[in-house]
């Protein structure tokens, strides 16, 4: 077996082994699963509360308005013309209802007052639902026809063929916003542990021995590969995890899907299909973007004589990362803006943010195919960059080296 083998395979059951990986992996779904599952349980909870309210006024006026307002309320009761004073034990009384409403007609039109537990839930929601029955009374008409007649039926159609509506498209956009961050968690901290592994290699000497007996250059790609190999493994199952709850509380509570944005998004993930070019364009890319990544993190992690330096000089390597996570999530939303076709050709960011245009619009193939081989030749330069540091940095102790002697290492 070749020496990258050998290395590759020792490397990739130590990190399999690895008590931290291990305890990672966990976490991980874990953290998936409370992502998607609690946001959804939460918002339906809080929601179901503050969706319900006490109806007061003239009956003829109640049972109109209880229509109008059965989009956005659940009218746990209706009453009279209240003439009391509204508090919270009234409202607790009513089912824990968030507010009474008391509407009549008076000669500008309709009267609404609203008492309630949180005065930022009602006001916008209370004015469009009861806009319908105000109108109604100034013309003189039912208001079901109000509603009939100013009511516009749209019909979506999707230039590029790629949706067949607009819920298919809000649930690629949640696919696409889960994979992005599974993608900068993977590529970050995996290639902060491999940082980590070369630190605590060249502090406790171990590095003479390997260097002595070892191509550092293949020493270098063995261990790229190792942290790749099991850092997909880690993806895989992220992203099994995730997909999987997000059905699962699809399957289980549909009826959350109108409580709130992050219902909504957890049942559109649960029940979109990942289309195989999505699947394929995230690890191509999370390929080359880990491979980027993870040399230059070696390589700086090689010029330390502490593992205490380990934050200084990892903090200028996290940049990127944050800065092309924060140029996907932008991208979800305008996936053909000039500006994020810039980024996703530009190496260290196209990894984050191609994936994302791909998973949301349609991108031209030749846009893919230059972003790719950009990404490529970017990750074959920095690792013949980084193997010429990483095999001076080893050997190199006492003072870290400065930066004139690391460009002089990369013009050797």
């Amino acid at each position: 077996m070749s020496t990258l083998g050998v290395v590759f395979g020792a490397e990739f059951v130590r990190r399999m082994r690895s008590r931290a990986y291990i305890a990672g992996s966990v976490i991980g779904a874990l953290s998936i699963i409370a992502l998607t599952v609690l946001p959804t349980v939460l918002t339906s909870v809080m929601s179901g509360s503050s969706r319900r309210i006490v109806l007061a006024g003239p009956p003829a006026l109640t049972a109109a308005a209880r229509q109008a307002l059965r989009a956005d309320y659940e009218v746990t009761a209706v009453v009279p013309p209240f003439t009391g004073t509204a508090t919270s034990a009234y409202l607790d009384a009513h089912r824990k209802a968030s507010a009474l409403v008391t509407i009549a007609a008076e000669r500008k039109g309709l009267r609404v007052d609203a008492y309630v537990r949180d005065p930022s839930l009602v006001r916008e929601s209370l004015s469009r639902d009861l806009g319908h029955l105000q109108l109604a009374m100034a013309l003189g008409v039912p208001p079901s026809r109000v509603v009939a007649d100013t009511t516009v039926h749209v019909d979506v159609h999707d230039i590029s063929g790629r949706f067949a509506n607009p819920n298919a498209a809000d649930a690629a956009k949640g696919v696409a916003y889960l994979f992005v961050i599974l993608l900068y968690l993977a590529i970050l901290l995996n290639a902060q542990a491999i940082m980590t592994s070369v630190a605590e290699e060249k502090t406790s000497r171990i590095a003479e021995l390997l260097v002595a007996m070892l191509d550092p250059t293949q020493l270098l790609a063995a261990k790229i590969l190792a942290a790749a190999a099991t850092s997909f493994i880690q993806l895989a199952i992220w992203l099994v995890v995730g997909l999987g709850s997000g059905r699962v509380v699809a399957a289980l509570a549909p009826q959350m899907a109108t409580a709130g944005s992050a219902a909504s998004s957890a049942t559109l993930l649960g029940n979109v299909d990942v289309a195989p070019v999505e699947i394929i364009a995230l690890i191509a890319f999370f390929i080359v973007g880990f491979a980027q990544y993870g040399v230059l993190y070696a390589a700086a992690a090689s010029l330390i004589n502490r593992t205490e330096d380990l934050g200084s000089v990892a903090g200028p390597l996290v940049v990127p990362v944050a800065f092309a996570f924060v140029l996907a999530i932008v991208g979800l939303g305008v996936p053909n803006s000039p500006a994020v076709v810039a980024t996703s050709m530009i190496p260290l960011l196209s990894p984050f943010v191609m994936f994302t245009r791909i998973a949301t619009s349609a991108v031209p193939a030749w846009q893919v195919a230059l972003s790719f081989a950009l990404d490529v030749g970017a990750a074959l330069l920095f690792a013949w960059l980084a193997g010429k540091i990483y095999r001076v940095g080893l050997l190199l102790y006492g003072r870290p080296p400065s930066l004139r002697q690391v460009i002089a290492t990369l013009r050797s």
